[in-house]
C-alpha cells in the first residue's frame, strides 16, 4: 500500500491528467453470486476454454515499454507500481499499469501488448471485472493486433465482467444480444442487461438536486463539423451548419450582449436561457445566466415584490415569468448560487402569478416534498396539472410518477409518453421501459422496453461514458487515443461511437494512418470501417447506409456486390433523407448495374434527388440530359429501356425491403441479412 500511495503521489505531481486515478473496482459492488464461487468458476472456465494463461508471463513487455519513458518521476512511479503489483500483489497498482499502457495516461507511452498482459494477469489473479471487460474489448476489436479478433472469447470475458457489475460489459452484452452479434438475438437478455445499466443511471440521476441531475454533455459526431458524412448539401443527416457559422454565432451573441447591456429584455432573457441550459457551442455558465435573468426580473419587480409598472405589456410579463421560473430552479437546485429554499419559493410564487409552467412545477415539487410548505400531494397535483397543460415535460413526468404510484397505469403511461415524445425526458423514458417490460398501462413489448432502456443507459452515462475523453483526445490531435475511446463507445452500442470510428477509418480519408492500432493493410482497415458503418446504419443512420452501399459497390473491405449496393441505396433513398442515395439508384437503373436497366425509374430517382436537395441541380441536370440522349438513341435502335408497367409489376414491388421494417425503411430481417453476414463467426 505504501508503494502504491507513493506512486500515486508521483503521478499526481506530474499534473498531466486531472482525472481521478482509476481503481480496479469501478462501482465498488460485489458480484451477484458469491465471490468465491464467481472467482472459482472464472478460473475453471478460462482454464477449460484454453485461454487461461500463466500469471507472470511476458512481463518483460512492460519493461520494454518503460525503457521509452524519459520523465524521472514517471519512471520512479512505474517502478513503485510494478513492485507493488508483483511483489505485494496489489491489484490497484496492477490495474493502474494497465490503464497507463492502454490509455497513455500521465504521458506514459502507449503499449497495448503490455496493457493486455497487465489486464489478463489482474483478471486471472482476482477475477477483476474491469480487467475482464478490457480483455473482452481487445478480443472484440483486435485493436493493436495484440490478439486476433475472436467474438467467442470477447463474449466470455464480457459475460464474467458483467457478473462483476462492470457497466461497460453490461452495455456491451446488452447491445450484442439486442442485435445478434456473436450470439443469437435475444430481446429478453438485452432487456436484462440494459435494465441493470438504466437502474444505475436513474439512481445516480435521482441522487442529485431536486428535479434530478443535469444530463452528461452532448456527444459530438465528428463529421458534423464537415457538414455530415458526405459534406455540406450531400449528407442526409449531417449538421445543418456551414463554414463560417461559428463566426456568425459569435456575431449574434455579441449583438445580444450589446442589446442586453442596454436594457433589452428579450436579449437578456435569450442569453439567460442559453447560459443556463448550455448548447454544443455555448458552455453552461450559471453566473452569467443568473446575471441576465435577474436583469429581466428587475424590469418587472421591485425589491419589495411590487410590480415596477402595473401597466406593463404582456410581453414583459411573460419574459419576467420565464426568468422567475429559471431563477427559482437555480435557487432550489443550488446552481450558480447557494441553495436557498426560501428564495426559490419567492421566485416560483412570482412566476406562478404570471402563469409560468416552470414555476407551477417548482411549487408542485415543494408541496410534494414539504419544502417551505406543509406537505400536500393534493396541492402538488394541482400545480403539476397547471404546468402539464402548458406541455411542460417535468410536470408531465411528476404527474406520471404520482399516478404510477397509485397504480393508475394508463394515465401514468400517457403522461410519460408525452414527456418522452416532446423532450426525451430521462425519467419518462425509464418508466416507459418499465411499463413496456411488464405490460403496465400498455401492451407488453420487449422490443420497446429494450429500446427505452437503451436510451436511458446511453444518455445517463455519467460514470461510464468514453466520449468526453474521446473528444478531448481528438481535439488535442491524439488520433490513436480518440480511436480507442470511440471504439469503446462503439462496442457498447452507441451509434455515435460507431459512426465516428467508421468515419475515422474511412477509405476516402487517406491522410488518416493508424499503424499502431489498425492493421496496416487497407483491407483490414476497410473491413473494420464497413463493420461500423453497418452497425451505425442498423441504428438508423441513413448516411451510414449509403456508405455501406459505397463499400459494396467499390469492393472496400468486401467483394464487389452491386446488388447489395443497390439494396443499401434503396433503403436510404426510401427514408427520403439522402439525395446521394437517390442519385446513385438513378445511375444504377440508367446503366443496369445491380438492378434492372430502366430509364423511367432512373429519371424518377434523379428527379427525387433534385427535389430532396436543390443544391444538386447541376449534377442532376447533367445526368438527366445524358439519360435523355440515351433514351432517344435506344428508342431509335429499338432497344427496350423499361416502361411504366415495371413500376407496378416488376422488381420494384418485389424489393427485398418491402413489408414491415425498421426506421431505415427496410425489413429488419433483410437488412440484417446484408448487414450482419457472418456476425456469429469468430472474427465478425
Amino acid at each position: 500500500d505504501e508503494l502504491y500511495r507513493a506512486a500515486v503521489s508521483l503521478l499526481r505531481s506530474l499534473k498531466i491528467s486531472k482525472k481521478k486515478l482509476p481503481t480496479s473496482n469501478e462501482f465498488g459492488e460485489e458480484p451477484s453470486i458469491p465471490l468465491f464461487l464467481y472467482r472459482s468458476l472464472d478460473r475453471l472456465i478460462f482454464s477449460l476454454s484454453g485461454i487461461h494463461l500463466p500469471i507472470t508471463d511476458n512481463l518483460d513487455i512492460g519493461k520494454q515499454s518503460n525503457a521509452r519513458i524519459k520523465n524521472p518521476k514517471l519512471i520512479k512511479a512505474v517502478e513503485f507500481l510494478e513492485k507493488a503489483a508483483f511483489d505485494y500483489a496489489h491489484d490497484d497498482a496492477l490495474f493502474t499499469l494497465g490503464e497507463m499502457n492502454f490509455l497513455a495516461k500521465y504521458s506514459h507511452p502507449r503499449n497495448l501488448t503490455a496493457a493486455f498482459h497487465y489486464y489478463r494477469e489482474l483478471a486471472n489473479r482476482s477475477g477483476n471485472a474491469t480487467a475482464q471487460q478490457m480483455i473482452g474489448f481487445m478480443y472484440a476489436t483486435g485493436i493493436g493486433n495484440v490478439v486476433e479478433r475472436d467474438q467467442g472469447k470477447a463474449l466470455l470475458y464480457h459475460t464474467f465482467a458483467a457478473l462483476g457489475h462492470d457497466t461497460a460489459a453490461e452495455m456491451t452484452l446488452a447491445y450484442r444480444h439486442f442485435t445478434g452479434i456473436g450470439v443469437p438475438r435475444s430481446c429478453e437478455n438485452a432487456v436484462l442487461h440494459y435494465k441493470r445499466v438504466a437502474d444505475k443511471a436513474i439512481k445516480h440521476y435521482r441522487s442529485g438536486p431536486p428535479g434530478g441531475r443535469q444530463l452528461p454533455l452532448y456527444k459530438i459526431k465528428l463529421y458534423d463539423e464537415d457538414g455530415g458524412i458526405y459534406g455540406y448539401g450531400a449528407s442526409g443527416t449531417g449538421s445543418s451548419s456551414k463554414p463560417g457559422d461559428q463566426a456568425a454565432l459569435e456575431d449574434i451573441l455579441e449583438y445580444y450582449r450589446y442589446s442586453a447591456d442596454r436594457g433589452d429584455m428579450t436579449s437578456q432573457l435569450v442569453l439567460g436561457q442559453l447560459y443556463y441550459q448550455g448548447t454544443r457551442n455555448i458552455p453552461q455558465n450559471f453566473p452569467l445566466a443568473l446575471r441576465y435573468l435577474q436583469q429581466v426580473a428587475s424590469q418587472y419587480w421591485k425589491s419589495d415584490n411590487t410590480v415596477v409598472d402595473p401597466s406593463s405589456n404582456s410581453k414583459l410579463a411573460q419574459a419576467a415569468g420565464q426568468a422567475a421560473g429559471i431563477l427559482g430552479q437555480m435557487y432550489l437546485r443550488g446552481e450558480g448560487v447557494k441553495q436557498n429554499n426560501q428564495t426559490a419559493k419567492k421566485w416560483f410564487a412570482r412566476g406562478a402569478q404570471l402563469h409560468n409552467p416552470a414555476s407551477y412545477n417548482g411549487l408542485g415539487l415543494m408541496y410534494l416534498e414539504g419544502i417551505e410548505f406543509q406537505q400536500s400531494p393534493e396541492k402538488a397535483i394541482e400545480f403539476f396539472k397547471s404546468a402539464a397543460e402548458a406541455e411542460y415535460p417535468d410536470a408531465q413526468v411528476n404527474l406520471g410518477l404520482m399516478y404510477y404510484q397509485k397504480k393508475d397505469t394508463q394515465i401514468a403511461f400517457n403522461y410519460f409518453h408525452k414527456a418522452a415524445n416532446s423532450a426525451q425526458h430521462l425519467l419518462a423514458c425509464y418508466y416507459l421501459a418499465e411499463m413496456y417490460a411488464e405490460g403496465l398501462g400498455v401492451e407488453q413489448s420487449c422490443a420497446m422496453a429494450a429500446a427505452f432502456y437503451k436510451n436511458v443507459a446511453e444518455r445517463g452515462d455519467w460514470s461510464h461514458s468514453p466520449f468526453s475523453s474521446a473528444h478531448a483526445a481528438y481535439a488535442a490531435g491524439d488520433r490513436d487515443g480518440a480511436l480507442i475511446y470511440y471504439l469503446m463507445g462503439a462496442e457498447r452500442g452507441y451509434e455515435v461511437g460507431q459512426s465516428n470510428v467508421a468515419w475515422l477509418l474511412d477509405k476516402d480519408k487517406s491522410w488518416w494512418h493508424l499503424p499502431q492500432l489498425v492493421s496496416s493493410s487497407d483491407i483490414s482497415r476497410e473491413k473494420l470501417a464497413l463493420l461500423y458503418w453497418t452497425r451505425s446504419a442498423n441504428q438508423g443512420n441513413v448516411d451510414a447506409r449509403v456508405k455501406m452501399g459505397d463499400y459494396y459497390f467499390k469492393g472496400f473491405g468486401t467483394e464487389v456486390d452491386y446488388e447489395k449496393a443497390a439494396a443499401c441505396y434503396q433503403v436510404a433513398a426510401e427514408a427520403n433523407l439522402n439525395s446521394m442515395a437517390m442519385w446513385n439508384l438513378g445511375w444504377m437503373h440508367e446503366n443496369g448495374i445491380g438492378v434492372v436497366k430502366d430509364f423511367h425509374l432512373a429519371k424518377r430517382w434523379y428527379d427525387q434527388s433534385l427535389s430532396n436537395n436543390p443544391d444538386s441541380y447541376l449534377p442532376v441536370t447533367l445526368s438527366l440530359i445524358n439519360l435523355n440522349v440515351k433514351r432517344i438513341w435506344n428508342y431509335l435502335i429499338g432497344v427496350d429501356v423499361g416502361n411504366d408497367d415495371k413500376v407496378s409489376d416488376g422488381w420494384w414491388n418485389d424489393s427485398p425491403f418491402d413489408g414491415e421494417g425498421d426506421e431505415t425503411g427496410g425489413s429488419i430481417e433483410q437488412v440484417q441479412a446484408i448487414s450482419n453476414e457472418g456476425s456469429n463467426s469468430k472474427d465478425s
